[in-house]
């Protein structure tokens, strides 16, 4: 009998937790594009894949998900209500079943996907993401910085110094070393190429490279060891310019981006991705041909396949 693993899909979040890669959610898991074709599934990979949850938050696309001591933390996401998309804006912790984070009286993020979400010195850090009114005329980019304090179970806006990225979403991010960097993105008008990083102690931003990656959205974005490895994406802008190009960009040198002689995944866009256990991690999205349910790791010698796609991946396209 065939070990079960997740159906073929994009914009699913992902976290590495308690030494294994998770996957929630995301968009196309019924095969379909239909807007509410969205899952609340949880996997997790370890050595093969399994099933941990289906009951808890919503639905969704893109939720944000983080590692934290206590679990995994999900914000958000793009969900279907019956009528048409409608974006989240509440929290969850996953610590072997899903229990809703009600914060306390005051304000808190609006709903949104796509946001980046980074643990730090007992609390979440939100950046970013996007969302739309009801009717799709209004679209809103945010880059406003929220804080989530674990004790006192409360959300505060934050003022950060350096400038900053600016409005944008579908950017790649990462955090360690007590930093977040955003790589990317759609702001509206244009593709972004641009990296930065966000002191996530004195929440302070830094440009750290222009030249690079082509600029793009919905890429990967990934630590091992050192250095950030970027990987994948597309235009918003040009929906047929897709890349499944790799790139590196060593944390504290001067050198800038490289470009990588590493064939990888080929192009995906939209997947799901996270870092941990020495490696980025990258699961289905976006393919030639619909969506992909391969899972893939780079790590110290290149990208290796882990999981193959199954073969009921749809033909969407």
């Amino acid at each position: 009998m065939a070990q079960p693993s997740p159906r073929a899909r994009r914009s699913a979040g992902a976290a590495y937790y308690d030494g294994a890669f998770h996957v929630l959610g995301g968009f196309g898991v019924g095969g379909t594009v239909r807007p509410d074709d969205v899952g609340a599934d949880l996997w997790r990979y370890d050595e093969g894949w399994s099933l941990v949850a289906q009951d808890g938050p919503p639905p969704a696309r893109f939720p944000s998900l983080c590692a934290a001591p206590e679990g995994i933390y999900r914000f958000g996401g793009c969900g279907h209500d019956g009528r048409g998309l409608c974006f989240l804006a509440e929290l969850w912790l996953y610590d072997g079943a899903w229990t809703p984070v009600e914060p306390k009286a005051g304000p808190r993020p609006a709903g949104r996907y796509t946001s980046a979400l980074a643990w730090h010195g007992g609390r979440l850090i939100l950046f970013g993401g996007h969302a739309q009114a009801p009717t799709g005329e209004r679209k809103v980019f945010f880059d406003d910085l929220w804080l989530f304090d674990g004790e006192s179970r409360s959300w505060a806006c934050a003022s950060a110094t350096g400038g900053g990225p600016g409005p944008r979403y579908g950017f790649g991010w990462v955090a360690g070393g007590g930093t977040l960097y955003l790589f990317g993105g759609f702001d509206g008008h244009a593709d972004r190429g641009d990296l930065w990083a966000l002191d996530l102690e004195r929440l302070r931003w830094r440009r750290l490279a222009a030249d690079g990656p082509a600029p793009r959205y919905c890429p990967a974005l990934g630590m091992v060891e050192d250095r950030l490895v970027l990987f994948g994406g597309r235009s918003k802008t040009d929906p047929k310019l897709n890349f499944a190009d790799s790139w590196e960009f060593s944390v504290g040198s001067s050198g800038g981006w490289r470009k990588l002689d590493d064939n990888g995944p080929g192009y995906h866009a939209k997947s799901a991705f996270a870092s941990g256990g020495g490696g980025l991690w990258l699961f289905g999205g976006e393919g030639p041909r619909g969506h992909v349910s391969d899972l893939w790791r780079f790590g110290a010698s290149g990208w290796r396949r882990l999981a193959p796609a199954r073969p009921d991946d749809p033909v969407l396209w």
